[in-house]
């Protein structure tokens, strides 16, 4: 369940990022992390921390809530 959660994750993040016009360079630049990193998130490899979550709402320009709002029930 958790991967699976994590995979759906990961697929919503990239789709957000990509309809913002974001590249995944300039996300992981401009938010501080690696580039492996927000790679892992988006196919759904890690479990992110919170903050790593923030930074990339905040940096795409949508509020955390949106950014994990898998299913679109919030």
């Amino acid at each position: 369940m958790q991967k699976d959660f994590l995979k759906r994750l990961g697929v919503h993040i990239a789709k957000l990022r990509r309809s913002r016009g974001y590249s995944q360079d300039r996300v992981y630049l401009e938010a501080g992390f690696s580039r492996g990193t927000l790679s892992k998130i988006e196919n759904g490899l890690v479990n992110p921390q919170i903050i790593t979550l923030a930074r990339i709402a905040e940096t795409i320009g949508v509020p955390l809530k949106k950014l994990v709002d898998v299913d679109g029930s919030i």
